[in-house]
């Protein structure tokens, strides 16, 4: 019989997790509490409690060359950074065209995940789910299961001192969903990430004034780089990121500080370069030089109608507190102890195998922060898990794993492991590759480059994009290259909605040609003045 996959969800990560188990031969079942695709980029004005939410304004922060599934490109019309909508587009073309919409039970939550009583020996697991329409609960047995409800759906609350007393209004970004009703208000948004600086900036354009307090700073990338290129086309490379970290420190550094000083703006972090604290946002220094938004310290505790900070400095009538402190996570529907969460740092080998799981038949998708798109990492976690399941691809003993968590909890316990954020950072390349390399569909780099030397230099210079991963092994696509070959056109394709001017390469040879122009000048005048002198026509007086 077809082993069947639960999967929890139909976002991103719940619609590779699904195409992916029909790709290996197994058969998926998806539940989803809404009704229909897109998980966190489904758009509702009023999200229900517990539930994913985005603010109305929200883009994404990468490029859609890379941020898209490595067999379905983002159409060529679709801009750079697509607004919600235009994603969530996205998602529900790549569902039609797999055909995955009949595999999923919308607005059914899962309730629970346990053992079978012979999990020992079978590896199945027992879903208990609620029809949210009828109200009816149903219990299934199943082979495996993929959790991807994601992790952005429950706010991180800290304590500050003296919240409790303020007066004002307090709300998360979770909760926040446009300026209106914040017109002429003085706003106190905490935490500097990328949520928190899109409402700053937004609100800042309708409150009487906006501040932004921040424990550690940041370095803020804009999403258009040298020439307008998207910053990701540019910063993730396999040339760039496999340069060792000492030689490519300082060139980042200067990079990120060159158009704007982040001292000056008040949001340099206080801590030595290493980026990992990055903010992308092209609005916040504009809004900081214009006035709209000033830069303060950490919180020492709050007031009836306002804020004293770390460095004494105080604010008074602030009208609202936004907390832009993230999201924590949890697994409610879990069995206890299938994940194993210490000190905020999940015990789950390569953030996705619960490391004394034996045998390892639930995979945990998406429990990862990295610099890049999302999407991609989302896609190759499915491709390994339903490898894994298919019994292509094997993993190390529960004892093996276990031994390696413990050894990376316990080389970043000593610096702090106290934000969720901190322990689920990955770099983009490396991370997939990892994963490309236990499925064998990692890009041949050696072999390109003796074999199709033109195919070689985009991958080693141009945007990793994700139909790298695509171009052999399993899974392998035919329309991989092509893909990589169009990332240009496709990039440009929807800002070529006039023709452009006729006369404007002009502009970018003046230089040189006025400088030809002086030199000519030059060269001719002392010709001109030699012949002169050499022929007589002009002398000097001798004095005797």
């Amino acid at each position: 019989m077809t082993k069947t996959v639960c999967v929890i969800g139909a976002g991103v990560s719940g619609l590779a997790a699904i195409k992916n188990s029909l790709d290996e031969g197994l058969e998926p079942i998806c539940f989803e509490k809404d009704d229909d695709v897109g998980g966190l980029w489904y758009y509702h004005d009023v999200p229900k409690e517990g539930d994913p939410s985005l603010y109305n304004s929200c883009s994404i922060n990468t490029s859609k060359e890379m941020t898209c599934y490595s067999d379905f490109p983002i159409p060529k019309e679709f801009p750079n950074f697509m607004a919600h909508k235009h994603f969530k587009s996205y998602l529900k073309l790549y569902a039609e065209h797999f055909n995955l919409k009949k595999f999923i039970k919308f607005k059914h939550m899962v309730d629970r995940v346990e053992k079978a009583d012979d999990f020992a020996d079978t590896g199945e697991w027992v879903i208990t789910t609620k029809n949210l329409t009828n109200e009816k609960v149903e219990k299934r047995k199943v082979n495996f299961v993929m959790v991807c409800n994601g992790h952005l759906h429950e706010p991180n609350i800290p304590k500050f001192n003296g919240l409790d007393k303020f007066k004002g209004r307090v709300l998360h970004t979770h909760d926040y969903k446009d300026f209106h009703g914040f017109e002429g208000k003085r706003v106190l948004v905490i935490g500097i990430g990328n949520s928190a600086a899109d409402v700053a900036c937004e609100l800042s354009r309708h409150a009487e004034h906006v501040y932004i307090s921040t424990r550690k700073g940041t370095w803020v990338i804009q999403r258009a780089a040298d020439q307008g290129r998207p910053f990701d086309h540019i910063a993730i490379t396999r040339f760039r990121q496999g340069l060792p970290w000492p030689l490519l420190r300082p060139f980042l550094y200067h990079g990120v500080n060159n158009r704007y000083s982040h001292t000056n703006y008040g949001l340099s972090p206080n801590t030595r370069f290493n980026g990992g604290l990055v903010t992308i946002s092209d609005d916040l220094p504009n809004r900081i030089i214009l006035g709209t938004i000033n830069i303060k310290t950490d919180i020492e505790r709050f007031t009836e109608n306002g804020a004293i900070f770390v460095d004494g400095t105080t604010l008074e009538n602030i009208d609202v507190v936004i907390l832009g402190t993230g999201f924590t996570y949890s697994f409610p529907f879990l069995q206890e102890n299938v994940v194993k969460i210490e000190n905020a740092f999940p015990f789950l080998y390569d953030l996705v195998w619960p490391g004394d799981l034996e045998p390892a038949t639930l995979a945990v998708i998406g429990l990862v922060q990295p610099f890049g798109g999302l999407p991609p990492i989302l896609e190759m976690q499915t491709r390994w898990a339903t490898r894994v399941f298919s019994g292509n691809c094997k993993l190390p003993s529960a004892t093996k794993r276990m031994k390696e968590l413990e050894e990376k909890y316990n080389r970043l316990k000593p610096k702090s492991v106290d934000s969720p954020r901190h322990s689920l950072v990955v770099f983009f390349i490396q991370y997939i590759d990892k994963m490309a390399q236990y499925i064998g569909c990692k890009p041949n780099l050696w072999k390109y480059f003796f074999t199709d030397n033109a195919l070689w230099r985009k991958l080693m210079f141009g945007p990793c994009s994700p139909p790298q991963w695509r171009l052999e092994g399993p899974g392998c696509w035919k329309g991989a290259r092509n893909a990589i070959e169009k990332i240009e056109e496709k990039t440009w394709y929807p800002l070529q909605t006039r023709e452009a001017g006729k006369h404007e390469t002009e502009g970018l040879y003046d230089g040189w040609i006025n400088l030809f122009k002086v030199v000519l000048f030059l060269v001719f005048g002392f010709l001109c003045l030699r012949f002169m002198f050499s022929n007589g026509y002009i002398t000097f007086p001798i004095k005797s």
